[in-house]
């Protein structure tokens, strides 16, 4: 017995999101941005700090993982034992593959300045009041925009989001938990952070979508979830 997910589609409809949060990334930039820094950086001096970076640091961790994982897949496949769990791992680690450097891409061009001063005496807002972009500035003092953090989070909880639909709550859950620690520790900007959620969710919806259309030339892969 088999239980179909619903099918990717990629639509005009995707583009007028895209339109939506391009207004709001906009808003957020120009009306939220340096106010919500100035706060979250006083949460960052404050004994709340460490709950807010073990929040966003667990996308490190995840992150760590992707080599034992695609280790695991390996095996999986040498045995011939690739189900839709590992279909759904796969397509996790694509999703994460390339959004992370699509993000990276997007820093480079975009090149804006920190929150923070964290590294190299990096220009940020809260210490030289440095507010905007330095566009194609290619360097890791010029790489707020979009946020790699929320991008990697959301590419990958977006592929669990369509395949296990049980699990939306959770994805919900680490997602939040990972915005959360981000703000807190005042890492990023929230347009930093809504750019690098939208990339990462068109990114898991390309992937899939992609994976669909490889998966009907290929016998035995058909991204449908058997029931054992």
């Amino acid at each position: 017995m088999e239980r179909k997910h619903k099918k990717v589609v990629l639509h005009k409809g995707h583009l007028l999101y895209g339109l939506v949060t391009v207004v709001f990334i906009f808003i957020l930039y120009f009306f939220v941005g340096k106010d919500s820094s100035f706060y979250f950086n006083k949460v960052r001096h404050s004994y709340l700090y460490n709950i807010f970076f073990e929040m966003q640091y667990s996308v490190n961790i995840l992150v760590s993982a992707a080599p034992y994982i695609y280790l695991y897949l390996l095996i999986m496949i040498i045995i011939k034992r690739f189900f839709y769990f590992e279909q759904f791992l796969f397509t996790a680690l694509i999703s994460q593959f390339f959004s992370s450097k699509l993000t990276n891409l997007l820093k480079i061009v975009f090149g804006r300045y920190w929150t923070e001063t964290f590294t190299h005496g990096n220009l940020s807002l809260i210490k030289n009041k440095t507010y905007g972009f330095d566009f194609f500035h290619g360097d890791l003092e010029h790489a707020s925009f979009p946020s790699g953090h929320t991008t990697v989070i959301f590419a990958v909880m977006t592929v669990l989001w369509i395949m296990y639909p049980r699990w939306r709550p959770f994805a919900i859950f680490w997602c939040s938990i990972v915005i959360l620690g981000l703000l807190g520790c005042n890492f990023h900007f929230p347009s930093d952070i809504l750019a690098g959620a939208f990339i990462g969710i068109i990114s898991a919806v390309f992937v899939i979508h992609a994976m669909q259309i490889y998966a009907k030339n290929i016998e035995g892969c058909s991204f449908q979830k058997k029931d054992e």
